[in-house]
């Protein structure tokens, strides 16, 4: 089961809460945590807010796509509640991304998604290559399920 928090905090046009829950549905199907109590927090932000939020928690002054802030808590596991963390993507970032790709900002913001759950659940592209081999790996097969 999913608990999905989520809120829109720009003025941009964006797909609403049952789109996001879909996808964090595929996710955790896919990953065989469909069972467990799962808990994210989503955010869609504008450039300043992710731009803070980078150089606060990453040294990074500048935008970026999406940022993913997982929590520590390990207690509640034993009772099958997987509290993850948050998610932030900035929307214009990714309308900007998904027209320079030529693809829906639809499809963009499911990249975006499932790139961030993929990090609140410990996946990190960024240090070591076999890491990032294997988290690109269930991106794009939770992208693909998604498209069936």
């Amino acid at each position: 089961m999913l608990d999905l928090v989520f809120k829109n905090y720009t003025q941009g046009k964006a797909p609403g809460e049952k789109f996001f829950r879909k996808i964090l549905n595929t996710g955790t199907k896919e990953l065989n945590i469909k069972d467990k109590n799962v808990e994210v927090g989503l955010n869609l932000v504008g450039e300043a807010k992710i731009k803070e939020l980078n150089k606060k928690y990453r040294g990074k002054n500048e935008v970026t796509d999406v940022l993913s802030f997982p929590l520590e808590e390990t207690g509640l596991r034993k009772y099958g509640i997987l509290p993850l963390g948050d998610i932030f993507i900035c929307l214009p970032f990714a309308v900007k991304e998904a027209e320079r790709q030529s693809i829906s900002l639809e499809k963009e913001l499911a990249r975006l998604t499932v790139h961030g759950f993929l990090h609140l659940l410990g996946y990190d592209h960024e240090k070591f290559v076999a890491e990032k081999k294997k988290m690109f790996r269930l991106e794009s097969k939770i992208l693909n399920k998604l498209n069936k």
